[in-house]
């Protein structure tokens, strides 16, 4: 009856609003009374009577808290005035957009107004802080995100060129986050990137350490409820817990039980949505474990109306909604589903997996109607990715917990080795998770949405089949149940022996049981080891070099790989997560190791990238050219770079060479002493400072030209330069870049532009994809191709692209390369249509001649640093 109380509860809490909760309480009132007046005239009361009477009660009861309780009326609070700054207190962090940081802050100075504030990606935030930002309060936008922010109390947003970080607040939720905090930093020593993220989400809670596209993924396939602290979450923490105490007593382990689930939430944050899923998926836990599981659905429904007086306007929340109906669906619905499903299952689908399948669906059919209602959208393929990463979480949070352990002893002082070999099963099951869901969000058929009124008419009908499923349900019980109520005749039943296991019997069934467990668990550890050894050959050098160019937004990244181990990485890009997810991605997680690390000019669009990954992997060594930027991405990379454990900082200059394996480069610009300390001015004064360097390996030349424009072309040609293989465009490939005399110079086989995705800036420029094109060059773009790699080799180079977020036409072409005895070879690409996403690959001849030698540029004697590695261990060459 627990459920008909909640019932006239969510009635109580609609309706208030609209009539006013004085007419309720009179309403309620009446009808009660009439309920008992007919009651009285009768000798017995029907079953559907006492319902009345019970959601009746629910209905008044939250009506007289409104009485004696009224909600707050929203205040609307007036934008500020001005530009700043403003001294304000993080409220909550978001996911980083963009190499942004995304927050909501609470200022402190006048009314104490909400804003929803982009941030620099540098000094990092956390709730709790007190902080100092600049810049113009604007009022929410039109369309759906305005009326969010408008719905949540958000005055304004605001976009910040300044950070400050004054102190924090001091107390007990500061001290926690502070520890949640450090929890997600042994989690990411641990685990690569995006997996890392997705164990700081699902284990502690840190919706912002998960990667948005990843997000956005989980969404799209119907399995964000992975992602966020819900209570499924909580029921494996507490289930967990209870079969680690299986032995104890019932109480002692239901208090146990609770005590778990209690400390969970507080390490998770304890946000309002935790504490929900909390309350929803605790009663029904403490119900089985009470030996009450009968019970489950009656603690329930108290849950939701305790919740309901608590906070009323939880009815209107998404959050409330789909946390309440989830956990009824499973309780309604799973056990029937798994029945079902076994009888027509195939004998040899394990009984776990229909399990998993059959709560997966019961919490689907219970939620769909509002996740249509609320956000026009329907999974389509979300049954079938359920069914294949949901059984795989438990033992992923369980991982994540042993990485947790071995990150938490290497911050300490522990070997690094240590957080590495403990962090790669949880690696390993997270990554499983993260390509299903990756791969299922790029189907066609993924998800649909709806636009009203078709999600309303959707929603209808998704409630309607489940009502009227259960109301010819309960029909059919009620009619079987009358003739056994009549029939009293029979003997009681006996139990027989055939259906009594004997002692023999039940040995017999034990060993099975244990010989049938050992199995899996062989089974399992043979199979973790073959994946364990393709994997690392697949990350042994092969004698191939690499230079990919990672698409890392509107900025530069280049990861060189020579053919023994060696790695260097030329310049960070603006966005230092979406770095370590593409550098995670090709990089083995037990070598997260980079020789060298070079910054060509200290633009944000080079530099930011670079703090947070001094912090992930081991850098041997970093060069720039000795000038300050203006930035605060350069300002946390000069930070890192002051640290005691901080790699050596040098500075190179033309006429410098560098060696990774068989790749030898050789710094073309800037001239020594020609570059100042403090930059004249934030635009071309600090790009044409930009390291320009000239690699040649297996008579193969590419040229990586940072973001030098038009004035420094002129001075490169007069110093010689030979024809290129590869070129990395200069400065996005804007206007302003890579002019026509010099193109004619290198005329190279295959350009490739850094640019982002819809950048404000128009790179590259038309005029400057049409000169590339005169000179008979493939251009590759990573806001249309994705990362870029070129693979050089014995048989020649290899062009491969991982696909960009826009379709790119390759078409039928010769493209020609001019080798450097001025005989061309030829790249042939056959003649398709490349989808968004798919990769693209290519393969240009090797070369017939060999390359003379260019003329000397500079310091007749530069200084060599060589990197040279054999099975991806150290030599000595």
């Amino acid at each position: 009856m627990s459920g008909w109380l909640a019932v006239g509860a969510v009635a109580a809490a609609l309706a208030a609003p609209m009539i006013g909760a004085p007419v309720i309480v009179l309403a309620t009132a009446s009808g009660l009374i009439i309920l008992v007046a007919i009651a009285t005239r009768s000798v017995e009361r029907g079953a559907r009577r006492r319902a009345a009477e019970v959601a009746l009660s629910g209905c008044g009861v939250l009506a007289v808290r409104l009485v004696v309780m009224p909600l707050p009326v929203p205040v609307a609070t007036e934008i500020p005035v001005g530009g700043g700054p403003w001294n304000a207190v993080v409220e909550s962090v978001g996911a980083v957009r963009d190499g942004s940081q995304v927050a909501t802050l609470r200022l402190t100075d006048g009314q104490g107004a909400r804003v929803a504030a982009t941030l620099p990606r540098y000094p990092e935030i956390e709730p709790g802080l007190d902080v100092v930002v600049d810049g113009t309060i604007r009022a929410p936008p039109d369309g759906p995100y305005g009326e969010y922010l408008r719905r949540t109390g958000v005055a304004g947003t605001l976009r910040s060129r300044g950070l400050a970080v004054e102190g924090s607040e001091p107390g007990l939720g500061a001290m926690l986050e502070r520890l949640r905090r450090t929890a997600g930093a042994a989690l990411a020593a641990a685990i690569p990137e995006p997996e890392a993220g997705l164990a700081a989400g699902i284990v502690i809670g840190l919706r912002d350490r998960v990667d948005r596209a990843l997000a956005a993924d989980f969404t799209t396939v119907g399995a964000s409820h992975i992602v966020a602290i819900s209570g499924w979450n909580i029921a494996i923490v507490a289930a967990s817990v209870a079969a680690l105490a299986g032995s104890w007593a019932r109480r002692r382990r239901a208090l146990l039980t609770a005590v778990a689930i209690v400390t969970y939430v507080a390490f998770a944050g304890a946000s309002p949505s935790v504490v929900r899923a909390a309350a929803m998926a605790g009663v029904v836990l403490l119900a089985r474990e009470s030996g009450r599981a009968g019970r489950a659905a009656a603690a329930l429904g108290w849950a939701a109306v305790i919740l309901l007086l608590v906070d009323p306007s939880l009815v209107g929340d998404a959050g409330f909604q789909l946390s309440t109906l989830a956990t009824a669906g499973i309780l309604a619905w799973a056990t029937p589903l798994n029945e079902g499903l076994r009888r027509s299952a195939p004998r040899w689908l394990p009984a776990w997996l229909i399990e998993c399948l059959a709560v997966s669906l019961a919490a689907q059919a219970a939620t769909l109607p509002v996740v249509l209602l609320v956000f026009g959208r329907l999974a389509i393929i979300s049954p079938i990715v359920n069914l294949a990463v949901v059984p795989i979480v438990a033992p992923a949070m369980a991982a994540a917990a042993l990485a947790l352990l071995g990150g938490l002893a290497a911050m300490a002082g522990a070997p690094a080795v240590l957080a590495t070999i403990l962090g790669l099963p949880g690696w390993f099951l997270l990554a499983v998770i993260v390509g299903v869901v990756q791969a299922a969000a790029r189907l066609p058929f993924a998800s649909a949405t709806l636009e009203p009124p078709l999600n309303i008419v959707a929603a209808a009908l998704a409630a309607a089949v489940p009502a009227a499923v259960l109301i010819a349900r309960s029909r059919r019980s009620v009619a079987m149940a009358r003739p056994r109520a009549l029939s009293t005749e029979g003997p009681p039943p006996q139990a027989g022996r055939a259906g009594q296991a004997t002692p023999r019997r039940q040995t017999r069934q034990a060993r099975t049981h244990r010989a049938g467990r050992s199995e899996r668990i062989v089974a399992i550890a043979v199979t973790a080891s073959l994946i364990a050894v393709v994997v690392a050959v697949a990350h042994r050098p092969d004698g191939t070099t690499r230079i990919t160019v990672l698409d890392v937004g509107q900025g530069d990244s280049i990861l060189v790989e020579g053919g023994r181990g060696g790695r260097l990485l030329v310049d960070g890009g603006p966005d230092p997560d979406r770095l370590l997810i593409e550098l995670d991605r090709r990089l083995p997680p037990w070598d997260r190791r980079l020789d060298a690390l070079i910054l060509t000019h200290p633009h944000e669009d080079h530099v930011a990238g670079l703090a947070l990954l001094l912090s992930r992997y081991r850098v041997g060594r970093v060069y720039e050219t000795g000038m300050r930027g203006p930035g605060p991405g350069y300002a946390a990379w000069a930070r890192a770079l002051a640290l005691p454990n901080a790699p050596p900082d040098g500075r190179l200059a033309t006429g410098d060479r560098l060696a990774v394996d068989d790749l030898h480069l050789r710094v073309l610009w800037p001239d020594p002493g020609k570059v100042p300390l403090e930059p004249p001015n934030g635009g071309r004064a600090i790009n044409d400072v930009s390291v320009v360097l000239l690699g040649e390996v297996a008579g193969r030349r590419i040229l990586l030209t940072g973001d030098v424009e038009d004035d420094v072309d002129p001075l490169l040609v007069a110093r010689g330069l030979p024809p290129i293989d590869v070129l990395k465009v200069a400065h996005h490939g804007s206007r302003t870049a890579s002019t026509p005399a010099f193109l004619d110079v290198v005329r190279p086989a295959v350009a490739i532009v850094s640019a982002g995705a819809g950048n404000p800036y128009g790179h590259p420029a038309r005029s400057t994809l049409e000169r590339l094109a005169t000179t008979g060059a493939r251009v590759l773009r990573t806001d249309t191709d994705g990362s870029v790699e070129i693979a050089i080799g014995a048989a020649g180079i290899r062009v491969a692209s991982s696909g960009g977020r826009s379709a790119a036409l390759v078409g039928r072409n010769w493209l020609t390369a001019r080798s450097s005895g001025g005989t061309l070879s030829a790249m042939w690409i056959s003649p398709r249509l490349a989808r968004p996403g798919e990769p693209a690959e290519a393969l240009i001849a090797p070369p017939v001649a060999a390359a003379p030698k260019p003329k000397s540029t500079g310091r007749a004697s530069g200084s060599i640093v060589t990197f040279a590695f054999a099975c991806a261990l150290p030599s000595s060459g």
